[in-house]
């Protein structure tokens, strides 16, 4: 009778060794799931052009907004005519004395901006956009403040945005 015992608990011994190995298993093939919906979705992404768009332009606009010291609330373009809706971020007072976006300066006179305060700005010699395509520019400006003159602004991000 003592063998029957023994073999039981014998037999019984190679099946929980077996179990310890089920967890990691577990585990692995839980993760490889995740990693295969995450790739999906950045296949899908990358797939359909206008959510990868709006994606940027969503990255860029909120960038622009909090910029500083000048900062881009609104921008839109209609064939060449890109409008930007400016906002000094600081609370001194700015002369800003050049736009550049990219290809082209906005031809406009020197502006004085104070803290806070927003002002509408033209450039009238943007690339030419079709209603719908997309635009992208690198913004840079050139402004006086109280103790400094001919400072610049580089945007480290385009302004993107979709044609009107």
């Amino acid at each position: 009778m003592g063998m029957k015992a023994q073999g039981s608990i014998e037999w019984a011994k190679p099946t929980t060794l077996a179990l310890h190995g089920q967890g990691s298993t577990e585990y692995l093939v839980l993760l490889a799931v995740v990693l295969m919906i995450a790739l999906v979705a950045i296949a899908l992404l990358g797939y359909f052009p206008g959510l990868a768009l709006d994606a940027k332009k969503t990255q860029s606009d909120s960038y622009w907004k909090a910029a500083r010291p000048i900062g881009v609330l609104e921008h839109s373009q209609v064939g060449t005519n890109l409008t930007l809706v400016l906002q000094n971020n600081e609370p001194a007072e700015l002369t800003v004395t050049a736009v550049y976006s990219g290809d082209g300066g906005s031809n406009l006179s020197s502006f004085t901006i104070n803290g806070g305060e927003k002002k509408v700005v033209a450039i009238y010699n943007a690339t030419s956009c079709a209603t719908g395509s997309a635009y992208e520019y690198a913004v840079n400006f050139t402004y006086n403040s109280k103790d400094l003159t001919n400072q610049k602004q580089l945007g480290t991000k385009p302004l993107i945005g979709k044609c009107a």
